[in-house]
């Protein structure tokens, strides 16, 4: 059976009308066109839709009952339409993102609420994971976005740089670089360090490695997972630590940030796959705020 939308427009414009003449008119076409047309759908079928006399129409049992499943498929159709152009202008769907301890301070909150503000009916699924780990889910396809920092296995991931950052000391208040306003990596050497693990940000692990090491053996105190961890060890006196500038937003007590002059870049960027052309991953990326250095 081939009944055509097209058809069932017709169908329901002579069922309200009653009248092929003005149904024809609504319709913008002409009458004869219209009357060829029901002809084609009714044999299509097998029933008469109308009876029809020289003065009157009126619809047949049989068209009395397509009428409600007609006006249905119409509005399914309809719907159908408007979810595929919703789709395409990245207004539904589903987006999962992953990101790095440190960026849920400020970038994480202001991307997504920028990007909900403008697209309500999108899904976000948020999780927060290791620089390695957001790669792997971006390359499998687990992840649509993700928040990281570099140095970092990129390739196949387009970037878009979100900051880039010094690094600065954090001190046990007591601790008598705390009272400087800053210091060189030199000043540093033989200081216990407390390091966020290497598993959750290597780029960044082996940045502090390196600059520390110009200056002598490094002395690795301590490691942590989460960078509130790392500050909970540094608030206990176990040692010092080197951590993005960023984290000075941070609200914690018995800990001093010290700025670290020479110090190494950080960058942080929003990644998705090169080959994704998703209007909603491209409506992330425009949401992200206005990169800072």
């Amino acid at each position: 059976m081939n009944v055509e939308l097209r058809h069932l427009r017709y169908f329901l414009a002579v069922a309200e009308d009653l009248h092929f003449s003005q149904a024809a008119d609504r319709l913008q076409i002409a009458q004869p066109a219209l009357s060829q047309q029901i002809r084609k759908l009714e044999a299509e079928i097998g029933v008469d839709l109308f009876h029809r006399t020289k003065r009157h129409v009126e619809l047949s049992a049989a068209g009395q009952a397509m009428v409600r499943p007609a006006r249905q498929a119409l509005a399914e159709a309809s719907a159908a339409v408007e979810a595929a152009q919703q789709a395409a202008r990245g207004e539904t769907g589903h987006l999962r993102i992953g990101f790095i301890e440190s960026a849920a301070m400020t970038f994480v909150p202001m991307a997504v609420r920028r990007f909900s503000a403008d697209h309500p009916e999108v899904g976000l699924s948020l999780s927060e994971l290791a620089v390695d780990a957001q790669v792997e889910g971006l390359r499998s396809g687990l992840l649509d976005i993700g928040i990281l920092r570099l140095p970092a296995a990129t390739d196949g991931l387009e970037l878009v740089s979100l900051a880039d950052e010094g690094l600065v000391v954090v001190t046990p208040d007591s601790h008598p670089l705390a009272q400087k306003k800053q210091v060189s990596s030199r000043a540093l050497t033989g200081e216990p360090l407390i390091l966020l693990a290497r598993k959750m940000v290597p780029g960044l692990y082996d940045q502090i490695i390196v600059l520390q090491h110009q200056h002598g053996a490094v002395h690795i105190a301590q490691e942590a997972t989460s960078i509130q961890a790392v500050l909970g060890l540094v608030a206990a006196g176990l040692g010092i630590s080197l951590l993005p500038a960023s984290v000075k937003s941070l609200s914690r007590t018995g800990v001093s940030f010290v700025a670290l002059t020479e110090s190494p870049r950080s960058a942080m960027q929003i990644a998705r796959r090169e080959s994704d052309r998703s209007p909603l991953t491209a409506a992330f990326l425009e949401a992200a705020p206005t990169p800072v250095g």
